[in-house]
């Protein structure tokens, strides 16, 4: 059984090689496979990388679907093909085509969303379904400006405040009774996860700093400040809930992950402070990261699944860039990198199995977000000093 992150890494990519076709699997594994080639040239995974490209392809064409979203939608497509790219010296007519479906309709939203900035659902914003997840694809592409400043444009409106509460909200009628926010926010709420929320936004507007828009420093400023002001501190030091109800009355922390809690608000805080030029939010960002590491690992909540979503792997990838920004944690990413190692399993099918939302476990998932090839990408950023820019689609970088 391996005993490092590299050959768990190749392991579970040796598996993914006949993974079947699915648009987030498939470029998922494209970018794994890419990273592979990066670190080990002339072994064949720039072939196998350009075939799971084609096979994400083949999916987009026979189902139609040319949603913009960065997940499940033809954004997914354009970022992987944007890192296989190269520098652009590669996949060229892929990104030509990705751009045609993409840049018109997220200029659109964009506009759409400064029209109407109040009190809308998560999925018109955030990074999985929205106009940030759109957003992390348009920085990639710089023949794209004028998209970008609509979407930002947008994003910069979300930001305000009309009567003390933040046009960001989602009001109960655009919220599922049947989802867990639903259940848990039925007369609404303010969402505090990096995925779904207000960390998103502010994340991507930090990011784009070549191309900024009018209030883009500000409406930072406003959603940083806003969020080191409501928190669900414990006894370990800075933490953060899911979210407020409206009448913003306490809640408890959440899980310590990517999505929600507080290693996803901590990266977009030290996004903002570098945006900003900002020693306060870079030093809460820093406060959050060690008050995680101080935290006992079972206060987490995320050590039964491995994913980048709402596990270990999520935590991982978080971390390291707070070892490359900052030089600190790095033992707390080999503990976690070591983790992933002993989580590896060569029973199971892709070498891991993740919680499902439902509570039970499932062995077969090769995606990105939640399955074994954000698993091995992760181990790969931890074992090499290759810059992992893939990481853009979990809006990191």
């Amino acid at each position: 059984m391996p005993s490092d992150p590299l050959s768990v890494a190749i392991q579970v990519a040796t598996r993914l090689r006949d993974a079947a076709d699915d648009v987030d699997a498939n470029c998922g594994i494209a970018m794994l496979f890419d990273e592979l080639d990066r670190i080990q040239p002339g072994h064949g995974w720039a072939l196998a990388a350009k075939d799971k490209l084609a096979g994400a392809i083949r999916v987009i064409e026979q189902t139609g679907n040319r949603s913009p979203r960065l997940y499940n939608g033809i954004g997914t497509l354009g970022l992987a093909a944007w890192r296989l790219s190269r520098g652009g010296t590669r996949y060229q007519q892929v990104l030509a085509e990705v751009d045609r479906w993409v840049v018109d309709r997220a200029a659109a939203d964009g506009r759409a969303l400064l029209e109407r900035p109040r009190g809308r659902a998560f999925h018109v914003f955030d990074v999985v379904s929205g106009l940030t997840g759109i957003g992390a694809y348009l920085l990639c592409r710089p023949s794209a400006a004028s998209a970008l400043e609509a979407v930002l444009t947008g994003l910069v409106a979300i930001c305000a405040e009309q009567d003390g509460l933040p046009n960001w909200h989602a009001t109960a009628e655009t919220m599922s009774k049947a989802s867990v926010t639903g259940r848990a926010f039925p007369d609404g709420m303010l969402n505090c996860g990096l995925a779904h929320g207000i960390p998103g936004p502010l994340a991507l507007l930090s990011l784009a700093k070549d191309v900024s828009v009018p209030g883009q420093l500000d409406a930072i400023d406003s959603v940083a400040t806003w969020l080191a002001a409501h928190r669900a501190d414990d006894e370990w030091g800075p933490n953060w809930p899911a979210g407020f109800p409206l009448d913003l009355a306490p809640r408890l922390p959440a899980q310590n992950a990517w999505c929600y809690g507080s290693p996803g608000v901590a990266n977009a805080l030290w996004l903002a402070g570098e945006a900003l030029d900002d020693d306060g939010f870079r030093k809460l960002a820093v406060e959050t990261m060690a008050a995680v590491f101080r935290r006992p690992a079972e206060e987490r909540y995320i050590d039964h699944s491995p994913g980048l979503c709402h596990g270990v792997a999520g935590l991982l990838m978080i971390t390291l860039r707070f070892v490359r920004a900052t030089g600190l944690f790095k033992v707390d990413a080999d503990a976690l990198a070591r983790q992933l190692v002993t989580m590896y399993d060569p029973a199971r099918r892709y070498g891991y199995e993740f919680l499902g939302d439902d509570g039970t476990f499932i062995e077969d998932r090769p995606e990105f977000l939640d399955g074994a090839a954000g698993v091995a990408l992760a181990l790969l950023a931890a074992t090499t000093d290759q810059e992992p820019a893939w990481d853009r689609m979990l809006l990191l970088s």
